[in-house]
């Protein structure tokens, strides 16, 4: 097995301890020490047919002391402990373990030391299971050099290099490593806060573009070692390539194992991460924004439905300016136009294709693989295919209603909309509630959505969580908003948009379902009651909120002492670390959103009388209870005009322009009746302010009081005006430059 000097002569039995195993060679060893090993020929394989993936088609190289002592010292920490009768035959382990431990870690640092530097500190990361410092290494990598990287990769064990992909899984980095996980991040808040250093421009997390180019160059160069990837490090891959939003690196490297003709292990696991990654049915790899995977009824034009042409006319031109308010956020980075994500996945052919592909070849379809499909087909908008082949035929529940073509009534409970269940193939959990929400309430069928959940939750017992209801109300409260509203009545689908009072109705049936709310929900009914004007009902909601923000205050408080206390101490402990950004950056979101939430209120604001209680009583009391969230100087509108409020004891932030974006957006001429790009230029703005996330100065330059009061970590005063040395472009990120940054980040 081994070649020469060891062998062992009999097969042991299975499950044989690796103690006995080591004790037996050990004396197969001295009792043939004496003997000449070059009289005797090199031992070999009698069984050279054996089939393996692994099987080498070369004479084996003889293994050496310290290689045997590592392979000895992995399967003795494999094995548990076994209790034995005899206390020398204990001490004997012992001391065997000992000697193999310790010959074991000199033998694996000496084959660490052979590696470049960032390979020896990732395989220290990796070693800790430290994600962030693993993140950080991975990035220098690509820099050593093509032919370093590929002689380092080449000597690199297979089963290291899955177990660092393994490492590198987006769902463990955006849980370990991604402060603004599970959180939406609008066009507003990314100016707001400042987020160009986690953001890029069209609105994907930099770590994720990141992590998909530090792979990749991974990859290569196990490839141009003569190696071809696993099933497992495709599933890797394709997360990756999905949490960076990409669905044509998603296609790349699905089409990677017909070049390297690996199509045959492709598995339903396989399958269901292709889909998810082709078409972003994960809430991560569409950044957690809802607007950015809805279907616009300009989307199922010539593909479900058949609109006129004045309704396709209009509803470009509401495209257009919508577009301007959203910089280019959710368009097509390898595209010279201005082109949405969801046009590019708004045709079913593809996954249609792919569906009745699995169905012949007989493959298992499973929940997670028959809901992803459901999310695809829901792209482009197939509401009746999901009804009759998916949750008919393997989910046993039949919809009467199957799509908004059944009738021109309003999105309201009637007699149509009945369901009814039978024996099922598969059966539904709470994955496939969220599979419903995410298909009908693209689809602006919020109804149908809100009685699929409540069914599977009556049938079979499942209790609905907060991450569906908050799923329902985020749908019900995009698809009313003043956009898509206007856009499906210009498309002459007005069932489409929900009632006024259709958020409040799904949260008191939250509410009955003794789920408690939280933040996020709580911002949705407020932002609905604001929307139509009942400030009247807004303040006790908006007040148990903030009980919220301030239990948040006191965890970024104790996350900042926490990290003090490790600076000061000389440590780097990544936990530590993502505990006080993920403090932060919560802490900053919840600032803007209470913010927006009284500029709101102050808007809304309307009396033609002048001894109104409103604008003499109400008004003055909201902003003396919500002073610290108001913006300076805080106006709203009476009777006999505008009143504008400054507080000196605020801050007074200030918008910069940062750069100027062009577009080229597609609109098609009245006159020529011809398709062309019109070209806008859209401003980029960043703003200065003590509740952003810009700047990383140490902590030395800051004090501790100034990290307390303040999540922005930069010297700029901001009680000053800044000064725009270019009317073009300002860009004051360069001041971070002459920090030196004390943590990861």
């Amino acid at each position: 097995m081994f070649g020469d000097p060891r062998a062992i002569v009999h097969t042991t039995p299975r499950g044989t301890c690796s103690r006995i195993i080591s004790l037996r060679l050990r004396q197969h060893f001295r009792a043939t020490s004496h003997i000449n090993r070059d009289s005797f020929p090199p031992c070999q394989n009698i069984h050279p047919f054996i089939r393996g993936l692994a099987t080498a088609s070369q004479s084996t190289n003889p293994i050496l002391d310290r290689e045997f002592a590592v392979f000895r010292s992995l399967l003795v920490n494999r094995i548990p402990e076994y209790k034995t009768s005899s206390h020398g035959a204990v001490s004997v382990n012992r001391s065997l373990d000992t000697a193999g431990t310790h010959a074991a870690k000199t033998s694996i640092n000496d084959l660490v030391k052979q590696f470049p530097s960032p390979f020896q500190k990732l395989f220290e990361a990796l070693q800790q299971r430290d994600t962030r410092r693993l993140l950080i290494y991975l990035r220098r990598i690509p820099l050593m050099g093509e032919l370093k990287l590929q002689e380092a990769v080449a000597r690199l064990p297979r089963t290291t290099f899955t177990e660092l992909l393994r490492s590198l899984d987006p769902l463990c980095v955006a849980r370990d490593a991604d402060p603004t996980d599970q959180a939406n991040i609008p066009v507003g808040m990314y100016q707001t806060l400042h987020l160009d250093p986690y953001i890029d421009e069209w609105g994907i997390r930099k770590l994720y573009s990141q992590l998909l180019q530090g792979m990749l160059a991974l990859v290569a160069a196990l490839k141009a070692s003569g190696q071809v990837l696993q099933t497992e490090e495709y599933i890797y891959l394709l997360r990756c390539a999905g949490a960076a939003s990409d669905p044509v690196g998603a296609n790349w490297i699905w089409n990677d194992m017909v070049r390297d003709q690996t199509v045959h292990w492709r598995q339903g696991e396989t399958y269901a991460e292709y889909i998810s990654a082709r078409f972003l049915t994960r809430p991560l790899y569409t950044g957690y924004d809802k607007t950015r995977r809805l279907v616009h009824p300009r989307n199922l034009h010539r593909s479900r439905i058949r609109l006129d042409s004045r309704h396709v006319e209009r509803l470009d031109r509401l495209r257009f300016n919508t577009r301007l308010a959203r910089l280019c956020v959710g368009l097509l980075k390898d595209v010279p136009h201005t082109e949405d994500i969801m046009r590019k996945l708004r045709k079913n052919r593809p996954v249609t294709k792919l569906f009745f592909r699995l169905l012949q070849e007989n493959y298992i379809l499973n929940e997670s693989l028959l809901c992803s499909f459901m999310i695809a087909f829901g792209r482009a908008g197939s509401l009746r295919f999901i009804g009759s082949r998916i949750l008919h035929a393997f989910f046993g529940i039949d919809l009467r209603r199957l799509t908004y073509h059944e009738g021109q009534d309003t999105q309201i409970t009637s007699d149509k909309n009945q369901i009814e269940s039978f024996a099922y193939r598969v059966r539904p959990t709470v994955r496939l509630m969220e599979a419903v929400v995410e298909v009908y309430g693209s689809n602006a069928e919020i109804a149908i959505a809100f009685q699929l959940v409540n069914h599977i939750s009556k049938t079979y017992h499942i209790p609905i969580p907060r991450s569906v209801w908050q799923d329902l109300l985020e749908w019900t409260l995009v698809m009313g908003s003043p956009s898509m509203s206007v856009a499906w009545k210009q498309a002459d689908m007005q069932f489409k948009i929900p009632t006024r009072s259709a958020v409040e109705l799904i949260w008191d049936a939250m509410v009955s379902h003794q789920v408690q709310p939280g933040f996020d929900q709580y911002s949705i009914l407020i932002r609905s009651l604001l929307g139509r004007h009942q400030i009247s009902r807004v303040l006790p909601f908006m007040r148990q909120a903030i009980e919220l923000y301030k239990a948040q205050v006191q965890e970024y408080e104790e996350a900042v002492f926490e990290y003090v206390r490790m600076v000061q101490d000389g440590l780097r402990l990544s936990n530590t670390v993502h505990r006080y950004e993920r403090a932060r950056f919560q802490k900053s979101r919840m600032w803007y959103e209470i913010r927006a939430w009284c500029r709101k209120y102050l808007s809304v604001v309307r009396s033609f009388d002048p001894h109104n209680p409103l604008t003499i009583v109400a008004v003055p009391n909201f902003i003396r209870d919500f002073r610290h969230f108001i913006p300076t100087p805080a106006q709203y509108r009476t009777a006999t005009g505008y009143i504008s409020l400054h507080d000196p004891a605020q801050e007074q932030t200030y918008g910069v322009r940062i750069q100027h974006l062009p577009m080229f957006i597609p609109t098609k001429s009245k006159r020529k009746r011809t398709w062309g790009h019109q070209y806008a230029k859209v401003r980029k703005l960043s703003i200065l302010s003590r509740n952003s996330l810009a700047g990383h100065a140490p902590i030395s330059k800051l004090g501790l009081v100034t990290l307390l009061t303040s999540t922005a970590r930069t010297l700029r005063p901001y009680n000053e005006t800044p000064e725009l040395e270019d009317e073009h472009y300002k860009d004051f990120e360069s001041l971070q430059s002459l920090y030196e940054v004390d943590d990861y980040l």
